[in-house]
């Protein structure tokens, strides 16, 4: 048993639906800092603010005093923190003071999201990731640049000639192939798979060819393969001593699994296996980060999937709008979205990948007619 649970618990994320949704089928109180404060997250949260952003992400000062106002320090209040927040230990050192964080500690952090860190663990551990190196190849072909501060594929372009990066950049052989993600739990000892997922990009912008764009809970890998990648976590968990929701992004190079990345936080493939528990996955995250990994739960076999939406052009959501059940992270009416920017996100389940995806896709086109952003 876990004990007794915060009062309250503070989410912040850049999107911190998912993560109210889920407290709210454990039944805790909960208050989220955003970007968005959707409509979603609204109806979850007991309270819920967005908070503005800068070049580096969450404009810091407005972030600390929403917190301090919402959730204040010293009242019982636990920390969850989601994407937005891991590649940031010093922010994240701050809004933990006088709280209990729930998740991986700043110094677990930055271990596993700087890059030269990161790297290293990997050579200890001996597992295999693509060639990568911190200056730039002679030849660009074949490469990309990619940064330890960003996330979601936002900071990952292709390698050109005289391509400059910053101190937090690396340079890493692009690999062909479907990018994979496994959700899995830890504990600080031992580390438990949740699913594999395969992940999808978006195609809207060429500046940003590797944007996150949804997932879906199902991967096309061996056994062999997947045993991998149970090693793979459990020598980095007792390494960093990670704890709770982790992500761990990978690419298959024939039976061989090559690690890209963690996401030291619960990650957006949350929303794919959430069902699946009883009170919630972000219950069990509490329950890791205690020491406590429950017993294994077996999915109950639906295939699920979502894509995030992004606007094509700039649009003003409408009151008349009639959201249909199947989207989530819904702006609310008068929100104006520029082009570009996540307008929503759509889901779908069913007993079979192909037509899951199918149903996704059409109701992708679907919403974006309901918007009239398509005719």
């Amino acid at each position: 048993m876990i004990g007794k649970l915060p009062e309250r618990l503070l989410l912040v994320a850049h999107s911190a639906r998912m993560l109210a949704q889920s407290a709210a089928r454990a039944g805790l109180r909960t208050v989220t800092l955003d970007m968005f404060a959707d409509e979603d997250t609204r109806h979850h949260a007991e309270r819920c603010r967005a908070i503005p952003v800068t070049e580096q992400g969450f404009d810091e000062d407005a972030l600390l005093a929403a917190a301090d106002q919402l959730a204040p320090a010293g009242s019982g209040t636990g920390l969850i923190y989601g994407g937005g927040i891991d590649s940031r230990p010093g922010l994240l050192q701050q809004l933990a003071r006088g709280r209990i964080l729930l998740g991986n500690s700043p110094d677990a952090l930055r271990r596993i999201k700087t890059p030269r860190a990161f790297f290293k663990l990997l050579d200890e551990l001996d597992i295999p990731y693509p060639r990568t190196r911190f200056s730039p190849p002679e030849s660009p072909a074949g490469w990309l640049v990619k940064s330890g501060c960003r996330e979601g594929g936002k900071g990952v372009r292709f390698c050109a000639k005289n391509c400059p990066a910053g101190a937090d950049h690396y340079y890493q052989r692009r690999m062909e192939g479907e990018a994979l993600s496994a959700l899995f739990l830890a504990d600080g000892e031992n580390a438990r798979i949740i699913g594999f997922n395969t992940q999808w990009t978006a195609n809207h912008d060429p500046d940003q060819p590797f944007l996150f764009a949804g997932a879906v809970n199902r991967a096309e890998l061996g056994g062999s393969q997947r045993a991998q990648i149970e090693q793979y976590s459990g020598r980095l968990t007792r390494a960093a001593g990670l704890i709770g929701l982790n992500s761990l992004d990978f690419m298959p190079d024939g039976n061989l699994c090559r690690v890209l990345e963690i996401n030291p936080r619960p990650s957006a493939t949350l929303a794919l296996y959430d069902p699946d528990y009883a009170k919630g996955l972000l219950f069990e995250h509490i329950a890791a980060c205690r020491g406590e990994l429950s017993a294994h739960t077996t999915p109950r076999g639906l295939v699920r999937a979502f894509r995030i939406v992004y606007a094509p052009r700039a649009i003003v959501i409408s009151e008349r709008l009639a959201w249909p059940r199947w989207c989530a992270d819904r702006p609310s009416a008068g929100t104006a979205i520029r082009a570009g920017e996540p307008l929503c996100t759509v889901q779908a389940e069913g007993e079979d990948r192909r037509e899951t995806e199918a149903l996704l896709k059409t109701r992708e086109t679907e919403i974006q007619v309901c918007l009239g952003l398509l005719p």
